[in-house]
């Protein structure tokens, strides 16, 4: 863990300080910048890939599936329909953000119970797919209806840290405090209940009461996080596949942390001054690094 932190380091520096094609502020104007745009930036793109990471990490580990993520559960894409009614409606975005991933947790759960009860990481996985794309055409829908709040709306289609602002860390900083001292506090029972039933209840834990906190835990973190930053697909999904389990709770989510920074850096300088939403990065090295580690999974003995 200590290389991962000391690389997190090194593109935290970067990502902060790098402005105008010098990797030092050269006058104070550069240094307002980094003070009113690139911290508070900074600070959320550690804080996204460390919730999306842990909570991705949670759900495969809860639900024994692989490919369940935020993203793929379709509580994202609830979470971002959710953020959008929001600012239509003029009410909270956040509880509103909240409302809808959980209630998505919650139908596809009982869905796939009624019907994939022979293959429930298959149906788990088409139910949440079938939610977001859903999600995604209602709120392109209410885009093309509002057209007044297109940039607001459309900011939730394409995950983005570049709008972050002090009221944004203000709000995620405690949020990821609590929730991850509340997983990290669960994780060896998280790690026991995945193991099966019996087993937990023989060391006198009750499972379902674990899986219902840490997974209510990990949607509200991720709902709070989109409402703020739209969509951040493939961190949730791949990170965690590379460590072995929860007892690597710390090093998932650091590299998460790495992940999310490394793609906005690429992102703001690849084509400056065009500066890309970090979901672009992510999307075009997450699509074959993912698909490369299915295969090689499949020629082991099949994906699990």
């Amino acid at each position: 863990m200590i290389k991962l932190l000391i690389i997190l380091s090194i593109v935290t520096f970067c990502h902060l300080f790098f402005v105008k094609g010098h990797l030092w502020p050269a006058d104070a104007f550069d240094w307002m910048i980094i003070r009113d745009i690139r911290l508070p930036r900074t600070l959320l793109g550690l804080l996204a890939g460390f919730i999306l990471a842990v909570t991705g990490l949670v759900f495969q580990t809860v639900f024994g599936n692989k490919l369940a993520d935020s993203f793929t559960l379709g509580l994202a894409g609830s979470a971002s329909l959710g953020s959008a009614l929001g600012i239509i409606l003029g009410i909270s975005v956040v509880m509103v953000s909240i409302m809808m991933s959980l209630l998505a947790l919650l139908f596809i759960i009982y869905l796939t119970h009624t019907y994939f009860r022979r293959s429930q990481r298959i149906g788990m996985i088409l139910f949440g797919l079938f939610i977001n794309f859903f999600c995604s055409s209602a709120l392109y829908g209410l885009v093309v209806l509002w057209p007044g709040r297109s940039r607001q709306l459309m900011n939730y289609l394409f995950g983005s840290i570049g709008t972050a602002t002090w009221t944004d860390i203000g709000l995620l900083m405690p949020l990821t405090l609590v929730g991850t001292a509340g997983l990290f506090w669960l994780a060896r029972a998280i790690t026991i209940v995945a193991s099966g039933e019996t087993l937990a209840r023989g060391v006198g834990i009750n499972d379902q009461i674990i899986i219902y906190i840490s997974l209510s835990i990990a949607s509200v973190m991720t709902a709070v996080l989109i409402s703020t930053t739209g969509i951040i697909g493939f961190v949730g999904l791949i990170i965690p596949q590379l460590f072995s389990g929860m007892k690597q709770f710390w090093s998932v989510g650091i590299t998460g942390s790495i992940a999310v920074m490394s793609a906005d850096f690429l992102g703001n300088n690849l084509l400056a001054p065009i500066q890309l939403p970090v979901s672009v990065p992510l999307s075009l090295a997450g699509l074959p690094l993912l698909l490369l580690m299915m295969l090689k999974k499949e020629a082991r003995g099949g994906l699990k």
